[in-house]
């Protein structure tokens, strides 16, 4: 290759630094709400263990679309080493309100508001890191 050909093969390169869109923000922000409400709210009432299944797969499913966009998401540049331990962290924390939802086991709603507020922080925390550039 000569110059002319590597300089055209730059400038024709993907730009790895698009910043998330306001309605993105918009939606991870949405999300996050969804997310801490739906656990307390279900950590805090008696739900059967089956509903409690499904509020938790909800959980896991929201959190992991997330991943999942940011990772195909294009002219966006790659998870770094802390984004990709946050990430394994968010369904990691979905266990402590789980514990709660599985075994049909209400608590107060004190709670079950810091039950929620873990994972949600987590989930919040991931979503900063990748949207900082």
């Amino acid at each position: 290759m000569n110059s002319a050909e590597q300089l055209r093969a730059v400038e024709d390169a993907p730009n790895l630094t698009q910043a998330a869109t306001t309605s993105e923000r918009a939606l991870g922000a949405l999300s996050a709400l969804m997310l801490f409400a739906m656990l307390a709210a279900a950590a805090a009432i008696e739900i059967p263990a089956g509903v409690g299944c499904v509020v938790l797969l909800l959980a896991l499913v929201l959190v992991m679309r997330w991943r999942w966009f940011h990772l195909r998401a294009p002219s966006r540049r790659p998870h770094s080493k802390v984004e990709e331990w946050t990430s394994f962290l968010v369904p990691v924390s979905l266990a402590i309100p789980a514990l709660g939802l599985l075994w049909n086991n209400p608590v107060e709603l004190a709670g079950a508001l810091v039950a929620a507020a873990v994972p949600t922080a987590v989930f919040t925390g991931y979503l900063a890191l990748r949207w900082r550039r």
